[in-house]
């Protein structure tokens, strides 16, 4: 019974995968999953510093400021201070980081339209079943992931 339900999740992450792959834009494959969305949160966030982005992709600031180290020297963010305070660093993105933005902001809202219509299919019970069942396994992935970083 578990087995048969890991092997469906198994095969979902798949076909999301796989659904990103044929739907994305080519030059979208060449940049990693916590790149898009690093570029994603900078893109919607005002004077974000690396505590805030960290917070935003939920990883150490360490491996945020790696990220942004990347992003800075591929050109798609660039970093400024503020006049008033020369000690913290903000990302903004460049006109390349802008397309990438854009071009995930389109794909985004593709998905939320097509699966939107798959949920359809349930009922509003279904869909709280639903909600309940991937919050509570999301909050205990989540506290695999402390266990493992501590």
């Amino acid at each position: 019974m578990y087995q048969e339900l890991l092997e469906l999740f198994a095969e979902q992450l798949e076909k999301q995968d796989q659904l990103s792959k044929l739907t994305e834009s080519d030059f979208l494959h060449q940049y990693g999953y916590s790149d898009v969305h690093s570029i994603d949160y900078i893109g919607k966030t005002k004077d974000i510093n690396v505590t805030k982005l960290s917070q935003c992709l939920k990883m150490t600031r360490g491996a945020a400021s790696k990220i942004v180290k990347r992003l800075s020297s591929q050109g798609l963010i660039e970093i400024y201070m503020k006049p008033d305070n020369k000690k913290e660093k903000y990302y903004r993105l460049t006109r390349k980081g802008r397309k990438i933005y854009k071009e995930h902001e389109k794909r985004h809202q593709l998905w939320i339209k097509r699966d939107t219509e798959f949920f359809k299919r349930y009922s509003a019970i279904e869909i709280q079943y639903i909600k309940e069942f991937m919050k509570d396994y999301n909050q205990y992935l989540e506290e695999q992931i402390q266990m493992i970083e501590k």
